[in-house]
């Protein structure tokens, strides 16, 4: 089995300041502009305290009527944040993603230094790579039997 830090995405994971004034809004224009789904909320030591979806904005800021200027970063990130160890496997991924109901994993080192975010379409992929090398793996003894079928 694969580990996470073979299959997360390699970009560097984008983060905002907390208690800053930053705002929904500007998560917002983060997120759109740099084509990405979250982004991780730090404090003033750079520690990671958060994380903020396109999911936590349409909960938390539009379904509310908010006024998406004046909602600030640390009233709509959610906390605490559930990581992942680099070097675990993307079965333990898959199951943490799976009992917290979430769709992004922050990846850490032993350091405790975020290096990227695990996605469910990163395990996606790699379970559609697996099963595409398999069905090849299949073909080729497939071929090999009934070559050796008709030899006989």
């Amino acid at each position: 089995m694969s580990t996470v830090s073979e299959i997360m995405s390699p970009r560097e994971p984008w983060t905002i300041k907390a208690y800053s004034n930053s705002t929904a809004h500007d998560v917002a224009t983060l997120l759109n502009k740099n084509r990405i789904g979250s982004v991780i909320v730090i404090d003033k030591d750079k520690t990671p305290i958060g994380i903020i979806t396109e999911r936590d904005l349409v909960k938390r800021v539009c379904l509310e009527s908010l006024n998406a200027s004046k909602v600030l970063v640390e009233d709509i990130m959610s906390s605490p944040l559930i990581t992942i160890m680099s070097y675990d496997s993307v079965d333990t991924a898959s199951r943490i993603m799976i009992s917290n109901r979430i769709k992004r994993l922050p990846v850490i080192e032993a350091d405790n230094r975020i290096i990227g975010i695990i996605s469910v379409t990163d395990i996606s992929k790699n379970l559609a790579k697996i099963l595409f090398d398999d069905y090849n793996r299949y073909r080729s003894l497939k071929k090999i039997l009934d070559m050796n079928d008709i030899a006989n």
